[in-house]
């Protein structure tokens, strides 16, 4: 299966989200192909929100959070089964902006996708798809989450 994720940089970055994402991509590579970008540009980042790939496209956003590890890794076996070709992942930095922009571009093909009660910066929202796309597969393929 193939994941694509895009991340909207804030002004600020964090290194250690950065250096974490790194880490899990190296420990997804066993389980599946997965990349992950730095969109800085607001131009480039609705072309890729409008752009037709032929993948599913979920919208990571705050919300009441109903996603739990044993879900998602439901999911992503329905996902490899299902025969698609993959998976992008959108992570915004939100903000009430934010929100008024996705309702004008018109999203609809777009799902939303909770992992947290908590609003964070989109570095961090990042960090933690990664973590759970990895716990997700380590559930999956029954092996211990903690080495």
């Amino acid at each position: 299966m193939k994941y694509e994720i895009y991340i909207q940089e804030p002004k600020k970055s964090q290194k250690f989200c950065k250096k974490a994402i790194a880490e899990y991509e190296k420990r997804l590579s066993r389980y599946c192909k997965i990349s992950c970008k730095f969109v800085k540009k607001e131009k480039e980042w609705n072309s890729l929100l409008t752009k037709d790939t032929g993948m599913k496209k979920l919208l990571v956003q705050p919300g009441k959070a109903e996603l739990t590890s044993e879900k998602l890794s439901d999911q992503l076996k329905k996902w490899e089964g299902s025969g698609m070709k993959g998976v992008m992942f959108f992570v915004p930095e939100w903000n009430e902006e934010a929100t008024d922009k996705f309702a004008e571009l018109g999203t609809d093909p777009i799902e939303p996708l909770v992992l947290s009660d908590f609003t964070m910066s989109s570095n961090m929202t990042g960090m933690v798809l990664y973590e759970q796309i990895y716990r997700g597969y380590r559930i999956l393929h029954n092996h211990p989450y903690h080495k």
